[in-house]
């Protein structure tokens, strides 16, 4: 486990205020790169399944039971391996575990990916599937965040400027990060669950994201989230770190008065007081959504 994740996020300051130089049949999961769970965010909510969504050869497979949460009907017939997806206009949609060739309102369709059965749970290709119904879909590489928004979806503009501090946080990590520059891939070598969120006191327009290995930093205007900087976490004293893109705000300082993070199942808050004094707390959650929350009196 490298250093940074360690320590408490206050601690992350050094990294930034110190100057650092920058180069330019039922069947097991398959392998993945990391063991933090993507997670899935649909119409600005972050959703619970019962099992986590993996990437199989670049398609991002997603438990059936999670399309409930699209506004989808299905039903399966254990006897044929057949699933049937039915949405509110009525059409039907039928992939039968195995099959690449699924069938809408009785029509067939190559489908990218087929349905299959991972440890006893059906798993179906997200984009596939959601984009048949009329959804879009947007993967982020950042976070490992997969996106699904039907087309009449709109955002509350205002939910970013929310007096209830926590609600405007949760507005603001709900919103897809666009970036103009490649995102670094951290290595992951210890196969960490950790992630870390913090905000300036009292802000949510930006925030810092870290994984334990990359740290990005996001500003959201215009209803938008744009990371405008991102940087490996450097563990080795002396050794620069590595900016992937962007270029380092210089309001980096003020990030670290409100952070969340979690690892190895535990939820943890951190809160900066004027006089420099930091305040702990641990809690517990039950999905992403629960990681942004409001600061013990």
């Amino acid at each position: 486990m490298t250093l940074l994740k360690r320590l408490v996020p206050v601690c992350l300051i050094l990294l930034f205020i110190f100057p650092s130089s920058n180069p330019a049949a039922s069947a097991a999961s398959p392998a993945q790169s990391t063991t933090r769970p993507i997670q899935v965010n649909i119409n600005g909510s972050f959703i619970s399944t019962d099992t986590n969504p993996f990437i199989q050869s670049g398609r991002i497979m997603l438990p059936i039971r999670a399309l409930a949460s699209l506004g989808l009907q299905y039903s399966w017939n254990a006897t044929d391996h057949t699933v049937t997806i039915t949405n509110s206009s009525k059409d039907i949609f039928r992939m039968t575990q195995g099959q690449p060739i699924a069938y809408k309102n009785g029509q067939p369709v190559q489908m990218d990916s087929e349905a299959n059965n991972y440890n006893g749970r059906l798993m179906v290709p997200a984009k596939f599937v959601s984009e048949a119904f009329g959804y879009s879909v947007h993967y982020e590489k950042i976070r490992e965040i997969v996106f699904i928004q039907s087309g009449n979806f709109t955002r509350d503009p205002q939910a970013i400027h929310s007096a209830d501090i926590q609600q405007a946080r949760l507005a603001a990590i709900s919103l897809p990060v666009m970036y103009s520059f490649k995102p670094g891939t951290s290595a992951q070598s210890d196969q960490s669950d950790y992630y870390l969120y913090s905000f300036a006191s009292d802000d949510a327009t930006r925030y810092i994201y870290s994984n334990g290995e990359i740290t990005t930093v996001v500003e959201i205007k215009e209803g938008t989230a744009t990371a405008v900087w991102q940087v490996s976490e450097a563990d080795i004293p002396g050794y620069p770190a590595t900016t992937f893109g962007g270029v380092k705000p210089v309001y980096i300082s003020e990030m670290f008065k409100d952070s969340f993070s979690f690892s190895n199942g535990v939820y943890s808050g951190h809160h900066t007081l004027s006089d420099g004094t930091v305040q702990t707390f641990k809690y517990t959650g039950l999905n992403y959504v629960d990681l942004i929350r409001a600061i013990p009196e």
